[in-house]
């Protein structure tokens, strides 16, 4: 066990933070520590950091970094960047001035590798180029359906196997709720840029339980699907069907996400997917003849067996077969998920192996015309690495881009959602969270609604 007492700080959390990176949750405690390092405290494996009593939090990491590389012969990619939004303090840095700069002080200020640096700066340059308007001046709206037909082993969202009453009784509720919020939007003159519904797997619905579910959401907002950005997740090749499709096409919705997470059918079964490959061809060749311009499909490196030959061979596939939006995950372990239930270092094991996929990730997309548009981090990823967003340039998605600005307010709908109200003047957010499970949220329906109103105080 290791002991870390940081100098001058008033809250360890960053540091906790950084340490966990480098070392597992019981090898260590940080401490928030004022005044002079005092002998008895400085045992076996304890450390005092910051003599010098600085108050620069960013030097104080930096210094603490270099420790814990020291003792654990580990550097991480990441420098000392622990947060979800590596791109936020990039894009600060190039608005300040150019994308030369924030590549150069990105580096110096938070310890960032060569090629993380380099990915910013790609990512910083397709936004910049592509990506206008002000996010505040309109909301986007999440709508959440938490029914998925099995639960994968690495899964921690609010997704469950429901029965068909169930699904029922939910999109009941679920339309009152999206009739109310949009009585609301009207009400304060509100404008959608993007609408997506997520989950969970909203394919899980019926075709004519998905028809319902967009006619209410057009005619509660007075749009027309075709006039923004409207994406429909059909993330289980299982749940999808020519019917299903032809509902969402003929009712202007060009956008949806297939997610093979793998094109290997040892690895489906290993995780607990309760389709084939095979599934997601026939998946995508259906959504190509009902006619969708945009497919995002998601891949995870790291996923148990998986080499490095197993994950290239499932990105050349998905490019072959001509997704405009590729998303690459690094494995997250989360709390709550049966892999994280019977292994729970899993996410320590294999940074190489990882990286490695990641780095021919960029090779190979890069290659085939793909630009990386987003990214993001989680906790509990294997060698605290990335998620990151490629697409055809002019195929990106503006919600994908949005969530992660943190600029925009975002409606959360339904169980599981999590809406957040952004206030430009203050330039900060408070978070609005739908309960996460779906018979709950029933129950507690009345409470649900009201929190609605908490978009527009």
């Amino acid at each position: 066990m290791y002991r870390f007492y940081i100098n001058n700080i008033d809250d360890d959390y960053h540091f906790m933070e950084l340490a966990r990176v480098f070392l597992p949750d019981d090898g260590f405690e940080t401490i928030a520590y004022t005044g002079r390092p005092v002998a008895h405290l400085l045992g076996e494996n304890s450390y005092f950091v910051n003599e010098a009593a600085t108050s620069d939090r960013e030097a104080i990491k930096r210094e603490f970094f270099g420790l814990l590389s020291d003792l654990t012969g580990i550097r991480p990619p990441w420098g000392t960047l622990t947060g979800v939004r590596p791109l936020k303090p990039a894009l600060e840095m190039c608005r300040q001035s150019s994308v030369e700069y924030m590549e150069q002080e990105i580096s110096r200020k938070y310890l960032l590798s060569e090629r993380k640096v380099s990915l910013l700066a790609d990512i910083a340059d397709y936004q910049l180029a592509n990506v206008g308007g002000v996010p505040w001046e309109m909301d986007s709206l999440y709508i959440g359906i938490p029914f998925c037909p099995t639960r994968c082993a690495y899964c921690s969202f609010a997704s469950n196997v429901a029965s068909e009453e169930e699904h029922a009784e939910y999109l009941g509720n679920l339309l009152k709720e999206i009739e109310y919020a949009g009585a609301l939007a009207a009400e304060h003159g509100t404008k959608l840029e993007s609408i997506y519904i997520g989950g969970g797997t909203p394919t899980t619905l019926s075709a004519p339980q998905l028809e319902k579910l967009i006619s209410k959401v057009s005619e509660a907002y007075g749009i027309d699907p075709a006039s923004l950005e409207f994406t429909v997740e059909a993330g289980r090749p299982d749940t999808i069907t020519k019917e299903k499709l032809e509902v969402l096409r003929s009712m202007g919705i060009s956008r949806i996400s297939i997610n093979p997470q793998s094109m290997k059918d040892r690895t489906l079964q290993l995780i607990g997917r309760d389709h084939s490959a095979d599934d997601i061809r026939s998946g995508f060749s259906l959504a190509r003849e009902t006619g969708f311009d945009v497919i995002n499909a998601d891949l995870i490196a790291g996923l148990p067996e998986e080499d490095l030959n197993d994950f290239e061979a499932s990105l050349r596939e998905i490019i072959d077969l001509g997704a405009e939006n590729i998303t690459i995950h690094t494995l997250s372990v989360k709390r709550g998920s049966r892999l994280k239930e019977n292994s729970p270092e899993y996410y320590r094991k294999n940074a190489a192996d990882v990286s490695a996929m990641l780095d021919l990730s960029r090779e190979m997309l890069s290659s085939a015309g793909y630009r990386p548009y987003y990214i993001y981090r989680q906790k509990h990823q294997i060698g605290a690495l990335e998620n990151v967003g490629w697409c055809l340039p002019g195929k990106h998605s503006i919600y994908n881009i949005r969530i992660m600005e943190d600029k925009q307010t975002i409606i959360g709908l339904g169980a599981g959602a999590v809406g957040k109200v952004y206030y430009p003047k203050e330039d900060r957010l408070e978070r609005i969270a739908n309960v996460s499970n779906y018979r709950i949220y029933s129950e507690r329906f009345d409470d649900m609604l009201s929190r609605k109103n908490e978009y527009y105080k």
